[in-house]
């Protein structure tokens, strides 16, 4: 089996997490792959480094004023992907699928979308409806379905659509614990401090302040917290990080509260701090919560979306924007170093039994084989299979 996979991060965290996993696995499974991204960058080098094809195109949208350069491109990746004789097409990201109805066009093969946010009912009937539908369609969680139903009601038929969750490889994730004391030097923590950390796009739905004051909160009540931000404003946001700095500095925690920026790889960050903090007003999954849990960290969180989900019995949960329960949750595991340790082991327990790629490539590999024919049966470029 042969997939095209089409991606528009050109990062290695966040969607590009678990599509490192599946090309990874994916020969255990009979699964060869090549790879379309939209830039270079981190991702791209990732491939060329593990001999995973990949090709760099701008994939633009179609545009019906001016439809020459979408079909350019599309015919661009068509060709290069028949190189590889590939049987499938994988959107990674559902941004990348209105290019792929194009790509579709002069590249007849089955079509799956991954949606990895909210999306909305003017969105999928511009990008799903008629003709235009994926032959599957495959969700994060099922709170990520459950709030997109209505968006995709009547568009894409219940059959077409699949839950297949995230995760991380525990053999290549979550393993160097030895880099912890390291890493808590250069940021310049003591061994008898607790850090509270949180990752993630400085965007105002992640509500980066209420971390702030999470923080603040707890250093007036235990001198020994500090407080670690890693992540960046995505462009356009950078008003949002100015804010954040103007807040950070009105607590008066000079490097008790300290922003690292964009870290990869991130690993070494999960395992230099104590408690992971999610403040984040809704999740379609919850990426670094799951890499959190991995790396044996405790975590308190707002219930967000699908973050819920993911935790399960392994951490903290209070009702979004409960900042005040927040703050009395992370209280309990700034207090409580056996709770701490407790808490970890049952959260990385979690990621190896609910959120293990080889088992969510299996079902994945199985969506495949549904829709592509047999080796060995005819397969022609005219769309008849």
């Amino acid at each position: 089996m042969r997939t095209l996979f089409l991606s528009n991060n050109p990062n290695l965290g966040s969607t590009a997490r678990i599509l490192q996993c599946w090309l990874r696995l994916g020969p255990e499974l009979g699964l060869k792959s090549c790879v379309a991204l939209c830039r270079k960058g981190d991702f791209s080098r990732w491939l060329g480094a593990n001999g995973i094809e990949y090709l760099v195109d701008p994939m633009p949208w179609p545009n019906r004023l001016w439809p020459f350069p979408g079909m350019w491109h599309a015919w661009k990746v068509a060709r290069w992907a028949r190189r590889f004789n590939v049987d499938l097409i994988h959107c990674n990201e559902h941004d990348m699928y209105p290019f792929a109805i194009l790509l579709r066009r002069l590249l007849p093969r089955p079509l799956v979308c991954h949606v990895r946010f909210h999306i909305g009912r003017p969105f999928c009937e511009w990008t799903f409806a008629g003709d235009r539908g994926p032959d599957a369609l495959l969700w994060t969680s099922k709170a990520q379905r459950d709030d997109c139903a209505g968006a995709v009601e009547g568009i894409v038929p219940a059959a077409r659509q699949h839950i297949v969750y995230l995760g991380l490889d525990l053999e290549t994730f979550g393993t160097l614990r030895q880099g912890r004391e390291a890493t808590r030097q250069a940021w310049k923590v003591g061994p008898d401090e607790i850090v509270l950390g949180t990752a993630s796009a400085l965007l105002p739905r992640k509500r980066i302040e209420d971390f702030i004051q999470l923080v603040a909160e707890l250093a007036r009540q235990d001198h020994r917290v500090v407080g670690v931000i890693a992540g960046d404003a995505m462009p356009g946001e950078e008003r949002y990080r100015e804010e954040l700095f103007r807040r950070a500095a009105q607590t008066g925690l000079g490097q008790r509260l300290k922003w690292l920026g964009n870290l990869e790889p991130v690993e070494p960050f999960y395992h230099a701090i104590d408690v992971f903090v999610s403040t984040s007003e809704y999740e379609t999954f919850g990426n670094s919560v799951c890499e959190a849990m991995a790396c044996s960290r405790p975590v308190v969180a707002y219930r967000g979306g699908s973050v819920a989900e993911v935790i399960g019995d392994a951490g903290l949960i209070v009702e979004t924007g409960n900042l005040s329960a927040l703050i009395s949750g992370a209280a309990r595991y700034v207090c409580d170093p056996e709770l701490r340790a407790s808490i970890g082991v049952r959260a990385r327990n979690r990621v190896a039994e609910q959120f293990d790629p080889l088992q969510s490539l299996r079902i994945v590999r199985r969506l495949y084989d549904s829709l592509v024919p047999q080796r060995g049966e005819d397969t022609t470029d005219d769309g008849k299979q």
